[in-house]
């Protein structure tokens, strides 16, 4: 009987997949003949929206990123702003995708060598931590925050999870208790904030690249991830205050924490695990200085000539070389492209192509926010432009896909940004960054479904806890980037 009451519920959700389907099919092929809401955009320019409504449409409902990718690139060579060849051609022949491929690659194999939870543990099982639940807690969140920086959020948010449980069952309380509850989850904010920091990782990188295209101006690596290292300790120095002086948590439990015992050498790393930990980390110190490094000096000219595609390029190819003490391969590339997560890559790639072809002059929509955002923005203070453009983020972006939010909002918030006469490099930061923040609903990141399939945490937990999450950020983001603005003209 169970079984017949359930078939109806599945066949409704099968209808509605497929009408979703339907309808961002249809504009992506059909969008071309819809009349133009204004005069500067062309019939191009709508067959160009109609494709990047689909794909966000689909990113952000059906689940995955791969198939609707991959129609999207074949919907784009129908438009007339390309044929086919060339969509192929645009976005996966970018040399972005090259770029996340090698990086990917290099992250890979520090994660599968099992480095990132040797350095979890290590960190974690320090005895300067017994008896002091604050430190212990800010030294968890920290230690993740710092590590999923050059790995992924998603594997070390398990890692998290299994590390509070023992914690749980040695202090002799469950995971309901209101500490581990809140851990649970500022376990998942602290390791995507880490993961926010360096963009090269992830769809952040296409949204670097919709800002060059939209803006004109390449986003200063350099100052993208110190500020969102800055932000990433302020929000979880305020997360862990507000769980002392705001939720009043009781961490009494947590003074007869001791920290585990391990066997000696048990948390060294191998020449390989420290061989891919140099190689990434200095790959990502010389594309910051792809930024800075200018002129005729030999390090400029070498930075200069080799660009983000050699350095990472030149990165993979020198742990392919390398080998262990076993004689294998540091990266075994054939073995690591095989679980290559194709999903963000292919995003990406085609992010990147549309984004080149929504600023087009052919389209006409960077022209029509000119004329419209411009003079409704014009004089208002660099702050209120950049409050805007926060609060909207984070409100679309909870309720849809930050990636596809984060691609809707530049080509808005450039134009505005510069009748604001702000500093693009902040923009491109402000933009970014506050598209990353998708964590009340479970379709806003990747990360959220997550939270709401463990049983540990009740819905309500997490709605209230993660909207105090974002609605904190907008207050500092609010506050910080009028004055990284002010300091950096």
């Amino acid at each position: 009987m169970s079984e017949e009451k359930t078939i109806p519920g599945r066949r409704q959700k099968q209808a509605g997949y497929y009408c979703i389907v339907a309808l961002s099919v249809a504009l992506m092929f059909l969008g071309k003949w819809i009349p133009p809401f204004a005069p500067e955009i062309t019939p191009v320019g709508m067959g160009v929206l109609g494709v990047f409504l689909g794909v966000v449409i689909l990113w952000s409902t059906v689940g995955g990123s791969i198939w609707p990718s991959i129609l999207g690139i074949i919907a784009l060579g129908c438009t007339g702003y390309t044929n086919v060849t060339g969509a192929v051609s645009t976005s996966l022949g970018s040399f972005m995708v090259f770029n996340m491929i090698c990086v990917t690659a290099m992250v890979a194999a520090l994660t599968t060598t099992g480095a990132d939870v040797k350095m979890a543990n290590w960190l974690i099982s320090r005895k300067a931590w017994e008896g002091k639940p604050y430190l212990f807690t800010l030294a968890f969140l920290f230690s993740f925050f710092l590590i999923s920086a050059l790995t992924m959020a998603f594997a070390m948010i398990f890692v998290c999870w299994t590390i509070l449980r023992k914690t749980a069952d040695q202090v002799g309380v469950s995971m309901r208790h209101p500490y581990f509850v809140l851990m649970t989850i500022y376990s998942v904010i602290a390791t995507s904030l880490g993961e926010f920091v360096i963009p090269f990782k992830g769809w952040q990188y296409a949204l670097c690249n919709a800002f060059l295209a939209n803006a004109g101006v390449e986003v200063n690596f350099g100052i993208y991830i110190v500020t969102t290292l800055l932000m990433g300790v302020i929000m979880i120095l305020l997360l862990v205050s507000a769980m002392r002086f705001l939720f009043r948590v009781d961490l009494t439990p947590l003074q007869n924490y001791h920290a585990p015992e391990t066997a000696a050498g048990s948390h060294k790393l191998t020449g390989g695990q420290k061989a891919t930990m140099a190689v990434l980390i200095i790959s990502m110190i010389l594309s910051i200085g792809t930024n800075y490094l200018q002129g005729d000096s030999l390090p400029a000219r070498i930075v200069t000539a080799l660009g983000l595609p050699g350095i990472f390029g030149i990165a993979v190819v020198f742990l392919c070389v390398i080998k262990n003490r076993e004689g294998k391969p540091i990266l075994d590339f054939g073995k690591v492209m095989s679980g290559m997560v194709w999903g963000p890559i292919l995003l990406v790639g085609v992010a990147t192509c549309l984004s080149s072809a929504l600023t087009a002059a052919d389209c006409g929509f960077m022209a029509f926010f000119s004329r419209v955002l411009g003079p409704v923005m014009d004089g208002k203070p660099v702050a209120f432009v950049y409050a805007f453009i926060i609060i909207i983020a984070c409100v679309l972006t909870n309720i849809a896909s930050n990636m596809g939010i984060g691609m809707m909002m530049i080509p808005i918030a450039v134009p505005i940004c510069a009748a604001a006469g702000c500093n693009m490099n902040v923009a491109a930061i402000v933009c970014i960054y506050s598209a990353c923040y998708g964590f009340i609903l479970p379709g806003a990141a990747a990360v959220s479904p997550l939270m709401y399939s463990n049983p540990d945490l009740t819905k309500r937990e997490i709605l209230s806890y993660t909207t105090f999450t974002v609605v904190l950020y907008i207050v500092i983001g609010c506050i910080i980037f009028p004055i990284l603005d002010m300091l950096l003209r």
